[in-house]
């Protein structure tokens, strides 16, 4: 606060005989002081308050919406290289589902009897014009044509 420079008693030359300590006329100026957005806040006692520092609360914000979007930016990541790996893999997955259809289609072919008789003759094989037949009752080798009993047994392939 600012002050006047003469001190203000009831003895001064300047307020002397004046009821109430004032020449006449002259009213008491205002002290000047800084504008109030600049003054420090003063307390309840009368002292300048400190104000907290707002720069380490600042920097705490930073930090954690930087840790956010880091976190955010690695589980993204993760995420996306899962996605690829699932990607990848189906598509093996894809490629052995036809392989094992072609190799399941290619033995159904060569399973086949004409394909498998082809192969016979291919190889030097003959059908034997005799075929023989064993009897279980008895163990003995049948051979040529077969009386009517024998006949009436159905094997697979022969039609005698």
């Amino acid at each position: 606060m600012a002050t006047d420079t003469m001190p203000r008693t009831a003895g001064s030359p300047r307020t002397r005989g004046v009821p109430g300590g004032r020449p006449p006329g002259l009213t008491r100026a205002r002290p000047v002081t800084a504008p109030r957005h600049t003054r420090p806040i003063t307390g309840p006692t009368g002292r300048p308050r400190t104000r907290s520092p707002r720069m380490p609360f600042i920097l705490l914000l930073v930090g954690l919406l930087g840790g956010a979007l880091v976190c955010l930016l690695v589980i993204s990541t993760t995420l996306a290289q899962g996605a690829f790996r699932i990607t990848n893999l189906q598509e093996q997955n894809a490629n052995l589902a036809r392989q094992q259809q072609i190799l399941t289609n290619e033995v159904a072919q060569a399973g086949n009897p004409a394909v498998i008789a082809q192969e016979a003759r291919r190889l030097g094989m003959r059908p034997n014009p005799r075929l023989g037949f064993i009897d279980l009752k008895t163990g003995k080798i049948v051979v040529g044509k077969p009386s009517s009993a024998e006949a009436r047994i159905n094997v697979p392939g022969y039609t005698p």
